[in-house]
């Protein structure tokens, strides 16, 4: 007696994540799309990790704070 298995159907639309200390990385592939790479890339930049040297702007509060500092 033998069961004839069916193969799994491949996934059309998936992620893949990437975590490391500057950002997260979220790569969407669709082969409906496309076969040879990702259809879409999303990067979410962490807080801390400023990744093009700008400067951040201050509030009113960081301000004062620095005056109360150099007092």
């Amino acid at each position: 007696m033998s069961f004839d298995k069916k193969p799994e159907p491949k996934p059309v639309k998936w992620e893949v994540v990437y975590e490391d200390d500057e950002c997260i990385s979220i790569w969407r592939y669709n082969t409906n799309k496309s076969t040879f790479g990702p259809v879409d890339v999303e990067h979410k930049w962490k807080k801390s990790y400023n990744p093009w040297g700008k400067k951040e702007k201050k509030t009113l509060g960081d301000i004062v704070k620095e005056q109360k500092k150099k007092k």
